[in-house]
């Protein structure tokens, strides 16, 4: 398992986006690339916690089997 370096920022704001990430592993990518497209990048708020999916560190993301916890590169 590759070791994650999340950006604070983003640590911050992932609760918000949470419903994004489902228990089929997404890339970083994907992840980046789900968010851009459901909400405006315009937006300041959507515009910062894209950025920092872009500085975090990690290959995959995924919500645990009981959909209580995010999981990193699982």
């Amino acid at each position: 398992m590759k070791a994650t370096n999340l950006n604070y920022l983003f640590f911050d704001m992932i609760a918000n986006f949470a419903h994004l990430v489902n228990v089929e592993p997404q890339t970083k990518q994907e992840f980046s690339d789900r968010v851009k497209n459901t909400y405006s990048t315009e937006n300041q708020k959507n515009y910062l916690f894209h950025q920092s999916i872009l500085k975090s560190e990690f290959e995959t993301i995924r919500l645990s089997n009981d959909r209580e916890s995010i999981l990193f590169n699982q």
